[in-house]
């Protein structure tokens, strides 16, 4: 879901942290045979190309994040883009904070990329404001099949083992299909709230880890 963005960064704006949480197509209600098996690995160029398709749809689907920065780096130079992803867990600005990638991969018919994860490890005012600790997207040719819920569930151990004893997870007041993604992983809905007169109200959920 930046001027700079879990994607394409270590963090997210509040320009467009209200994107980070969206999966359109609820989770809820998929028949268990069509949801998806999926597994969380840190970035690599083993997926490459799979990536790289994503990476196009995510951009005809117009989203901002996906757009510039790193992910011209991703098309030009992946290994340089892999590289940069992983050492976003030790880099921090002004602005930005220590991040953990994670990219979700379903094996069959054959290993591929269908969505990512991002987990900072700690919070600035901007995060506290809308983004959280943690944004996720799904490839949009694999939403409605689990991915965002499963990778949240398979994040938050993740986090834990960060050190985080709970993290902070914000969609809009609208969003359906991440607040059924969020709150069928133990999210707790602390505050929804006005964060600006032409956007939806802001909801602001914690999930306890220890």
């Amino acid at each position: 879901m930046v001027s700079s963005c879990p994607v394409t960064s270590v963090n997210c704006t509040a320009s467009c942290a209200d994107w980070l949480d969206n999966e359109p197509t609820p989770d809820q209600g998929t028949p268990t045979n069509h949801r998806m098996q999926i597994h969380l690995v840190p970035p690599t160029e083993s997926y490459r190309d799979t990536f790289l398709r994503g990476l196009h749809e995510f951009r005809h689907e117009g989203l901002p994040w996906w757009l510039g920065g790193d992910l011209d780096l991703a098309e030009q130079d992946f290994a340089a883009f892999v590289r940069r992803k992983l050492s976003d867990s030790t880099r921090r600005t002004e602005t930005l904070v220590p991040s953990t990638h994670l990219w979700a991969v379903a094996a069959a018919p054959e290993e591929h990329f269908v969505g990512r994860i991002s987990i900072r490890h700690e919070l600035n005012d901007a995060l506290r404001f809308e983004g959280g600790h943690i944004g996720y997207d799904t490839v949009p040719s694999f939403r409605g099949r689990g991915v965002a819920t499963e990778m949240l569930r398979q994040a938050l151990p993740v986090a834990r083992a960060l050190g985080l004893p709970s993290v902070l997870l914000t969609c809009d007041d609208t969003n359906i299909a991440s607040i059924r993604v969020i709150e069928n992983n133990g999210g707790s809905l602390r505050e929804t709230k006005p964060i600006h007169p032409n956007r939806p109200l802001k909801r602001y959920y914690w999930i306890t880890l220890s």
